[in-house]
């Protein structure tokens, strides 16, 4: 199958035979996404799916996860920067002029003509970012969509919302906006902050945010202004159907196949794998050591392989000792990593393998490793994993139903 090239973030050339890849399935992204909207359709008919791609698509590269996406009916996305969403918008152009683009995180109110330029809508953080965004539009002549941020509980931006009094204060900003003639109020969504959780506590946390959130929406309802679109569930509310009722949904992590854990009986797919192949093969004696600091010392007589790929290209130090799949002419053999991993390469164990310099490496994704596995053995989670990704490691896209000519 034809693959199509993508050099992330970077204006680094495209060279054969690369060292190290991050294959990105189009196709499972795609299958994802219908699985998704199959699943919180079920329940709410009407729901609108809102697609995450902010940090390039999760490290998956945002302009052709655009793309595929808007050939699967997609037609709202969500970034974290006015930087990101003009991407977004360049990529939507081709397709779907009318693609609507909500910018998640603050954008300076200076750019209020740059947003109106590019059709973005733009999060409000706070009252006086709106305040402060209601003098720029009008300075510039223009109107611009938003949509109201509420801190629910995330004890991030948002409009102060957790408790009684918040609530009500909240309330009486969000109404006052209405009489903003160069903002236009389209939206208002919260962000959960343990909706992942399947404790007590979190599962309390999450209904509390709900309750405070919908205690928002009738407030300004009886104050007589209904705003058009309500969205507050993530990944793993979507799954869930935490907040439901609402207009939309936010499809981010679980879109690309990660976090497998919240996927419960859905068949979503990993939608990137990072390969590498061998480069080196050398034999280690017993009480010999491998890498910086001799952090692992021989058992016994050993044979080491040596990778071209380390921290940075984000696979980082904290993953030694996981294991990896090596793909060899008699089959798939699971290799631990070595010592430290270096900048630039780090080493695994090939002893109970037959493996050959030229070999295929999968660190993670289909027919490997999960991100979720490193991110374990790191600490961390699998978003961390795929965004840490570097600008070194080419994309090459496979499959997708739509012209990559757009």
């Amino acid at each position: 199958m034809e693959e199509c090239f993508y050099r992330l973030y970077s204006s680094l050339p495209q060279v054969p035979f690369a060292q190290k890849v991050a294959r990105i399935d189009l196709d499972a992204l795609q299958s994802n996404y219908r699985a998704l909207l199959g699943h919180v359709r079920k329940s709410a008919p009407n729901v609108r799916a809102i697609a995450v791609v902010k940090a390039d698509a999760y490290g998956h590269g945002a302009p052709d996860c655009v793309r595929a996406l808007l050939g699967e009916g997609c037609d709202f996305f969500a970034v974290s920067s006015v930087e990101e969403a003009v991407a977004v918008r360049e990529a939507c152009d081709g397709a779907n002029k009318d693609a609507e683009i909500l910018i998640l995180g603050y954008t300076d109110p200076r750019h209020a003509c740059l947003l109106d330029r590019y059709r973005l809508t733009q999060t409000l953080v706070s009252f006086a970012h709106a305040c402060a965004l209601q003098n720029s539009a009008r300075e510039a002549g223009v109107r611009l969509r938003t949509h109201v941020a509420l801190d629910t509980g995330m004890g991030r931006i948002g409009f102060a919302a957790r408790s009684e009094e918040e609530i009500r204060g909240t309330a009486r900003e969000i109404l006052s906006l209405f009489a903003y003639p160069n903002l236009s109020v389209d939206g208002m969504f919260t962000h959960f902050a343990r909706a992942d959780e399947e404790s007590e506590a979190g599962v309390r946390f999450t209904k509390e945010q709900s309750e405070n959130y919908l205690a928002v929406r009738r407030l300004v309802e009886d104050g007589g202004k209904r705003i058009p679109f309500y969205h507050a569930s993530n990944s793993a509310a979507s799954i869930k159907g935490v907040a439901a009722g609402l207009d939309g949904v936010r499809f981010g992590i679980v879109m690309y196949g990660a976090s497998p854990s919240l996927h419960g009986e859905l068949p979503l797919l990993p939608v990137m794998t990072l390969e590498t192949r061998i480069v080196h093969i050398h034999q280690l004696k017993k009480g010999e050591t491998v890498g910086y600091g001799g952090t692992f010392c021989a058992p016994s007589d050993m044979t080491v392989g040596v990778l071209p790929i380390g921290y940075a290209d984000g696979f980082v130090r904290a993953y030694s000792p996981a294991p990896v799949c090596v793909r060899t002419a008699t089959g798939v053999f699971s290799a631990p990593i070595l010592g430290r991993v270096c900048m630039d390469q780090c080493m695994i164990d090939l002893s109970s393998s037959d493996a050959c310099v030229g070999d295929t490496v999968i660190l993670f994704g289909k027919d490997g490793p999960l991100a979720e596995a490193l991110a374990r053995q790191a600490g961390t989670i699998d978003y961390e994993t795929l965004c840490l990704i570097s600008s070194r490691v080419p994309r090459f896209y496979r499959g997708g139903s739509y012209d990559r000519r757009l």
